[in-house]
């Protein structure tokens, strides 16, 4: 218990700093809808008829606008109703449903939501910050377990429930607060920080997840088109093949073809399924408009329905207003804890350190022959002054 006890204190410790990032971004980001609306109130606008049957001019005119760059196009949607245009270079355009005017094109640096989500996401680092950011959600489920242990056994002495409120800002009513504290923040911290790693590390974690539970291997967008010189079909026929294939909803989302594979991609969200995109595909010969694959999500097997699980949840997407009750007081909570924690052992720690430190050597009084407290003129005395008076140990003996 004393080396788990060293272990906690000291990863915890070292990850402060990026979870306190990690958190807050996080935290933030569940506004980041309402945050757009505020800033472009034509996303408040419900759908209309005319704007559906209009998007596949619109999607026309996007192709046109940024011919080469798109990555993908996110379709309007209930509070946000607007096409939403990632780019090759990295940049996000909003593109308003009924005139195709572009509303707003940004760089990550640019937009508070997308810097955020970088940092949240990213550590504003890439993929190597991303891969940093998934040990640090692992660090962040073992310090929730072990912090558990740690606490159960003492959890109705000193570690008691009530004592989450610090009394004061002493080390010691910190770490007692911090200790209480983790003990009730347990459950959101490991709900979060472990859906948070799952995310980074989804290839390996959703082939686990598949061969547990599984019945049969997962089915992925596969199919093929090749290129070719034949001109494509309209916008309009090949959404109405998407729309009259699963359905039960409209596409989501939208990934062009590559120079090595014509096929187009779209997602949906049916109903069921917890993934707000949804994670249906419809995939389309553009030459002919004609369903080359399509996989309904909610055929796939219980470990690959997990993992499609993980977003929503992490996001907040779901569960409704308690997931997002939730997902605040795990912001709050593991600001509280990372930085008072690290306070509090931080504090003690340097308190021990200066008192460890040996004082100068006090000579007995010649009056007396006994050790005394050294007075303020003598407290100032380094190890290299002069001392008037060293008794031998004979002399020592004769004073006891």
């Amino acid at each position: 218990m004393r080396f788990l006890r060293i272990l906690h204190r000291w990863i915890g410790v070292s990850i402060a700093i990026p979870v306190v990032l990690v958190a807050v971004s996080g935290g933030l980001l569940l506004f980041k809808d309402p945050y757009h609306r505020w800033r472009f109130p034509e996303l408040s606008r419900p759908i209309t008829a005319g704007e559906l049957s209009g998007h596949g001019a619109l999607l026309e005119r996007i192709e046109r606008e940024f011919e080469g760059e798109i990555r993908l196009v996110r379709f309007p949607r209930d509070g946000a109703n607007a096409f939403l245009v990632y780019l090759a270079d990295g940049s996000e355009a909003f593109v308003h449903p009924g005139s195709g005017d572009v509303l707003s094109r940004w760089h990550p640096h640019e937009s508070l939501p997308a810097f955020l989500f970088q940092l949240h996401a990213h550590l504003l680092s890439g993929t190597p910050g991303e891969v940093v950011n998934g040990f640090i959600a692992v660090f962040l489920v073992f310090l929730g377990l072990t912090g558990l242990i740690l606490w159960w056994p003492r959890r109705a002495a000193a570690f008691r429930l009530t004592l989450a409120i610090p009394r004061s800002v002493a080390p010691g009513d910190l770490l007692r607060s911090h200790a209480a504290s983790g003990a009730l923040l347990v459950l959101p911290v490991l709900l979060f920080a472990g859906t948070g790693a799952g995310l980074v590390f989804y290839e390996p974690a959703s082939r686990v997840a598949s061969a547990w539970l599984d019945l049969k291997p997962p089915e992925e967008p596969s199919a093929v088109v090749m290129p070719s010189t034949v001109p494509r079909r309209s916008w309009k026929v090949i959404l109405q093949t998407v729309r009259h294939t699963l359905p039960e909803a409209g596409p989501t989302m939208y990934y062009p073809g590559s120079p090595t594979n014509a096929v187009m991609t779209f997602r949906k969200s049916l109903p069921g399924e917890l993934h707000p995109n949804g994670r249906s595909y419809v995939l389309v010969d553009p030459y002919r408009a004609d369903v080359v694959q399509a996989i309904d999500a909610r055929s796939q097997g219980a470990g690959t329905r997990l993992m499609h699980a993980l977003y929503p949840v992490h996001a907040a997407t779901v569960g409704g207003l308690a997931l997002t009750v939730m997902a605040i007081v795990a912001t709050v909570g593991l600001t509280y804890l990372a930085v008072g924690g690290s306070w509090a052992f931080l504090s003690r720690s340097s308190r021990r350190a200066v008192r460890s430190v040996p004082g100068p050597l006090v000579p007995p009084s010649p009056a007396s022959g006994s050790l005394r407290a050294p007075v303020p003129a003598e407290r100032g005395r380094s190890f290299d002054d002069p001392c008037p008076f060293t008794p031998s140990s004979v002399e020592l003996k004769k004073t006891r």
